[in-house]
């Protein structure tokens, strides 16, 4: 079994990343990979997470200054354990979306269409990211998985801890839960 540990929308602004609360790091541990679905705020976000498992992502909201090795372009695809997964920050700003949130509505009828014009594959799951509120589910035979955002909430008072997402896949079958954060 791979567990993979899933984090977006933190908008670090210490350059080291200390500002990433421990609550993640401690939800993570165990974790066999994590990936950042964009909005990471600095780069040393990267290097705090890494200090838990490897780390990859994408780029999407705001980003690190420079380039790091980590990061691939704004969307990316990787196996795990014989699932396509694919990684994206925002569906809307990529026009696969038309609204992310309170609902997901497709920008058309065919979204594994559009899913696969996006990732240049057909994927059987979806890393994504962008509305600061977690969410799982299927559709259309993918399954969505957005973590929230830990730091930034959408759904909580301000000053709140939010969420992160572990996914597990075993035997070829993903499943995820949230993870709250509590200070």
């Amino acid at each position: 079994m791979r567990r993979i540990g899933v984090i977006a929308d933190n908008h670090s602004r210490t350059s080291d990343g200390a500002d990433l609360p421990q609550p993640v790091l401690e939800a993570f541990s165990g974790v066999d990979l994590i990936v950042h679905c964009g909005d990471a705020g600095s780069w040393g976000t990267l290097d705090r997470l890494a200090s838990v498992a490897p780390v990859i992502g994408v780029r999407g909201g705001h980003n690190g200054e420079g380039e790091d090795a980590r990061i691939s372009g704004e969307t990316r695809v990787i196996d795990i354990d014989g699932l396509r997964a694919g990684i994206v920050h925002d569906l809307v700003r990529q026009g696969v979306l038309k609204e992310s949130n309170p609902k997901l509505v497709p920008a058309t009828d065919d979204l594994s269409g559009a899913l696969h014009g996006l990732f240049g594959e057909q994927i059987d799951l979806l890393l994504f990211a962008g509305t600061h509120t977690p969410r799982i589910g299927t559709v259309g035979g993918t399954f969505f998985v957005n973590p929230g955002s830990p730091t930034l909430p959408s759904d909580r008072p301000k000053g709140s801890l939010g969420a992160v997402a572990i996914v597990e896949v075993d035997a070829g079958i993903a499943s995820a839960r949230v993870i709250e954060l509590w200070r």
